[in-house]
């Protein structure tokens, strides 16, 4: 068994690839909650847990002969050190420790070729450089230099362990956008780019996938082995990315003196436009030069030899172009329709508490629209119903009973999603849990329950799946909140506390993902007639709430969801001139405060 942490990154994805063509049983640490879609299909035990957690690794490493180490942070980003020294030295000492204790037969640890003390520019950089965190440029540097020397410290102790240091990684299987993958797709775009004179290093990610193969299999304990490819300078690079397309240009150079100089002020506009700034003062020092690197040793001890780095930025265009993550590129701000599905699948769309209500119709217009719908709910029975009338219409739909209120819901939802249909263009967060009465009535119980189902699992989806979402630039999540939550009342004092936060979480989001392709919005309804108040008014001490005989109609407020995934925007509200409510709770809460009593019903409601 042969074990690989990171395995959902770059280099993990292509050297589990390149594992299992050569007949590894594959084990894949990953974290709980994250993303292995780019791992189906390979018959990958995938076992979740964190280096910060010791505990955690033990399944993980028993009955394991090699472990390739991976996991790490990379960036080049201030304001990240903490977590990056968490990562890339404690997590490797933890690794360290269960593979002495598990007695792994080799552990082959990926480092950088940035741990390494710096040279002058002109002195060829090889393995005898030494591993000095006293002389790195940045933080990344440092801590990737500490945990190489723990390794070495480790192989010296009697691990069997060897250490490689790549140089720039580029290439194809690209799933989460690396750093170099951001840059080279913003190659691609047409017209002139800003560019900073300088290059780097730059190897093949499947050439150092199979570098550390042979490093297990050929690899000196102890050692450390250098997996670089050539020098290429930025203006080049953009030459050969756009090698064939209608647009040639080289891009702007700007001089290295003036990018150091914005380099804060850019810093500063991509961190107020919620984007990463492809360079820092850190990483133009970086590649400020002619940086001499040699593989000779990996080439003689392992024979091992890179690819030419024209063959690789060939194949990575070309993989970017036909893998749908490069397609939509990011819209401008004034873009407002909903993206397109990804290219390669049909488009999903996940609605939870769909077994009634807006939830079951909601999930009927999607799957006539084209969707694949993933119908989550508690109640199996009603969600076979409703998926066999999809599917004797002609849709398609996935039945997931699954109970929201248990902290695992939204984990089991997420893995179902991205092991069947490998991403998501729809969430609906519809679930919701009400209770009517004085809270100093409501049992402690219900308020958790309602807690996990409107707040805990919607925040916890969203989590799981924006980052799904944002990497290809597309989707739509909608959250369907209420009246309540601009005008609390007495008897639904959580309630309208739950649904307020559902407001305030989809402003901000909606804030945070303006101008890109993904979208967050709220629907705030008036009273709907649904089993959500059906089920309250046949319960004892249930009265009919005088708000209810002006409810809107389930069919209008689907209507309206239908029309937001067309045309998104922020907030709606059902009716729409409900959104005088915020004006009326500022100006007449005084008369709120005398009607909430007539308002109440003791029972809590879920669907």
């Amino acid at each position: 068994m042969t074990l690989v942490t990171g395995a959902a990154g770059h280099l993990g994805n292509v050297l589990v690839r390149e594992l299992v063509e050569r007949g590894d049983r594959v084990r894949a640490l990953a974290l709980p909650g994250e993303d292995c879609s780019c791992l189906a299909g390979f018959g990958v035990e995938i076992v979740r847990g964190n280096t910060l957690d010791p505990a955690s690794l033990v399944p993980a490493f028993a009955g394991v002969a090699t472990v390739y180490h991976l996991a790490g942070i990379i960036s080049i980003l201030p304001g990240r050190d903490a977590l990056m020294r968490q990562v890339n030295v404690i997590g490797t000492a933890n690794v360290l420790r269960a593979a002495r204790e598990a007695r792994v037969g080799r552990l082959v640890y990926v480092s950088s070729i940035h741990a390494l003390a710096r040279l002058p520019l002109g002195v060829t950089i090889d393995e005898s450089s030494q591993f000095d965190p006293h002389n790195a440029a940045g933080e990344y540097d440092q801590t990737k230099a500490e945990a190489s020397l723990l390794v070495l410290q480790e192989a010296r102790r009697g691990l069997d362990a060897v250490i490689a240091c790549p140089t720039g990684i580029i290439g194809p299987y690209d799933y989460r956008e690396s750093e170099m993958g951001r840059l080279i797709r913003g190659f691609l775009r047409p017209g002139p780019r800003a560019i900073v004179r300088g290059g780097f290093d730059f190897v093949d990610v499947r050439d150092v996938a199979h570098g550390l193969v042979l490093m297990r299999e050929k690899g000196r304990s102890g050692e450390v082995y250098i997996l670089g490819g050539s020098f290429i300078s930025f203006t080049d690079l953009i030459a050969e990315a756009r090698r064939g397309s209608a647009d040639r240009s080289r891009g702007v150079v700007v001089p290295h003196i003036l990018a150091r100089a914005a380099a804060p002020i850019t810093a500063l506009v991509n961190r107020l436009a919620g984007k990463d700034p492809q360079f820092t003062r850190y990483s133009l020092e970086t590649v400020a030069g002619k940086v001499d690197i040699s593989h000779a040793k990996a080439s003689r001890e392992l024979g091992w030899e890179p690819r030419p780095i024209t063959d690789t930025i060939a194949d990575t265009v070309r993989w970017w172009r036909e893998h749908p993550l490069i397609v939509p590129m990011r819209r401008p701000p004034r873009s407002r329709r909903a993206a397109p599905a990804a290219a390669g699948r049909s488009r999903v769309a996940v609605v939870t508490g769909a077994s009634s209500g807006i939830g079951a119709l909601t999930a009927r217009k999607l799957a006539a629209a084209g969707y694949h719908l993933v119908l989550v709910a508690r109640r199996r029975e009603q969600l076979d119903e409703l998926a066999a009338a999809i599917r004797d219409a002609g849709g398609m739909a996935d039945v997931l009973a699954v109970d929201l209120a248990r902290p695992e819901g939204p984990q089991a939802v997420f893995e179902h999603v991205m092991e069947r249909h490998r991403g998501l263009d729809v969430l609906v967060n519809n679930a919701g849990f009400g209770w009517y009465g004085y809270t100093s009535d409501m049992p402690w119980v219900t308020a958790q329950d309602m807690i996990q189902v409107n707040n805990a699992a919607l925040v916890q989806l969203i989590m799981l799946f924006l980052p799904v979402m944002r990497r290809v630039d597309q989707g739509h999540i909608v959250n369907v909140s209420s009246i309540a939550g601009s005008i609390p009342s007495q008897g639904i004092a959580l309630y309208s506390a739950t649904k307020s936060f559902v407001d305030a979480l989809t402003t901000a989001l909606y804030r945070e993902t303006h101008g890109t392709g993904v979208h967050v919005s709220v629907v705030k309804p008036g009273p709907v007639l649904t089993e959500f108040y059906r089920t309250a008014e046949h319960q004892p001490g249930g009265s009919t709430v005088p708000a209810e005989r002006f409810g809107v109609s389930v069919d209008t407020v689907v209507k309206a969801i239908m029309r937001l995934l067309e045309r998104p925007r922020r907030t709606v509200w059902v009716p729409g001139p409900l959104r005088v409510l915020p004006w009326v709770e500022f100006s007449f809460g005084w008369l709120m405060d005398r009607l909430g009593p007539l308002l109440l019903r003791r029972r809590s409601v879920r669907i």
